[in-house]
């Protein structure tokens, strides 16, 4: 058995011995419901008007001088002074008109009452004024129509007036503004990088091949290497299924797509270069291995996987270096140190070779076979 088949046979052995299979790669609140509160404009509305429906009635009975209301129209004016000058220029004209016939009738009777459409122009409100009164609920209309002019002159100071006199105010409400519209909130979609839709496709894949469907697990991985060529996790487990498969040419061409991408995955060119081995080439697969190898100087197996490979082809000074490498990281494989002893034999470093065969039969780890051969080697050197 040659050496570099006991070296891929002794490498194969730890890795299934010592490798592990590894999981694949409220705000809507109810308010209250407000108690009912009384309209205090339409009450004291309402009790104006009757208050002066009653006013009038009793002065109608009672023939009260109404002559002596003209000195009090500067009161009422004051009063109705809310009332539009549309509508007092038209009751003006009114009142002029009608105010001559009274002035005549007045001369033959001086003592006779004013008409009640005078009253009516002079001391009440039109109706459209009397909607708008103030929410306070006013004093009697009965408690100031009724006073005589010396006692409206006598106590026509302002603070008091504006005590007895409802203030008539256009009581508006004000419109309730309306809400300002929500500003617009623009989301921008972020669109998945490829990296991640790789990463959710090989999850995909991972799933379907623990399920056992391997065909359909194969077809995940290629769609997560579409995506991002660079998963390598991906790439990895279709170059398991396509192996198991015997699909050794795809394999051989996913693994190189991958070292392109990443020249530093050693695992690849090893991976790689065992299937040039098998098929015959080992040069193309030292080949490989060489190119990788500044990636691999703390990789104990690649170095002594590239020494067998170029002992293979003769090229023993190289391959003494490499498996020099390989043993001062670990010095107890025995087959490495029989590979040594076989490149310094063949570079006729005859003491060297005879230390190396001593040291690989002492590891008391060679098969029986290689133990035979390094004592049949150490007695050629005699």
């Amino acid at each position: 058995m040659s050496v570099i088949n006991q070296v891929l046979l002794d490498l194969e052995r730890r890795r299934a011995s010592g490798a592990e299979r590894g999981t694949l790669p409220d705000h809507v609140r109810a308010l209250p419901e407000e108690a009912h509160t009384p309209h205090w404009g339409w009450i004291a509305g309402s009790g104006v008007v009757a208050a002066a429906a009653i006013a009038a009635t009793w002065t109608l009975l009672s023939g009260f001088d109404w002559t002596r209301l003209s000195a009090a129209a500067p009161q009422a004016t004051r009063r109705i002074a809310t009332i539009p000058a549309a509508k007092t220029a038209a009751v003006s004209a009114e009142v002029t008109a009608d105010a001559r016939p009274r002035d005549q009738a007045a001369a033959a009777q001086p003592d006779a009452p004013a008409s009640r459409f005078s009253f009516q122009l002079s001391d009440v409100p039109d109706t459209a004024e009397r909607s708008v009164l103030d929410t306070r609920p006013p004093l009697p209309a009965a408690r100031v129509i009724g006073r005589t002019e010396t006692e409206s002159a006598a106590r026509a100071e302002p603070s008091t007036e504006r005590q007895r006199t409802p203030a008539i105010v256009a009581a508006t409400k004000p419109a309730a503004s309306a809400p300002a519209p929500r500003p617009e909130i623009q989301k921008e979609v972020k669109q998945p990088a490829p990296r991640d839709l790789a990463e959710n496709e090989y999850r995909k894949a991972t799933t379907l091949l623990h399920q056992g469907r391997a065909a359909d697990a194969q077809e995940g991985f290629q769609s997560a290497l579409n995506l991002f060529p660079g998963h390598h996790g991906a790439r990895q487990a279709l170059v398991g299924l396509l192996l198991d498969g015997k699909k050794y040419g795809e394999a051989e061409r996913v693994l190189q797509e991958g070292l392109a991408l990443a020249p530093a995955q050693t695992g690849f060119a090893m991976t790689l270069a065992r299937l040039q081995v098998d098929s015959g080439d080992a040069a193309q697969a030292s080949a490989t291995l060489k190119k990788g190898l500044e990636y691999a100087q703390g990789s104990a197996d690649y170095l002594a996987f590239l020494a067998a490979l170029l002992q293979r082809q003769g090229r023993h000074e190289e391959a003494i270096e490499q498996f020099q490498a390989a043993l001062r990281m670990r010095p107890t494989t025995g087959v490495w140190w029989l590979g040594l002893g076989i490149s310094l034999q063949a570079a006729n470093r005859t003491a060297e070779a005879q230390d190396a065969y001593r040291r690989a039969r002492a590891t008391n780890n060679l098969i029986p076979d290689l133990a035979a051969f390094a004592e049949q080697r150490l007695r050629q050197l005699q």
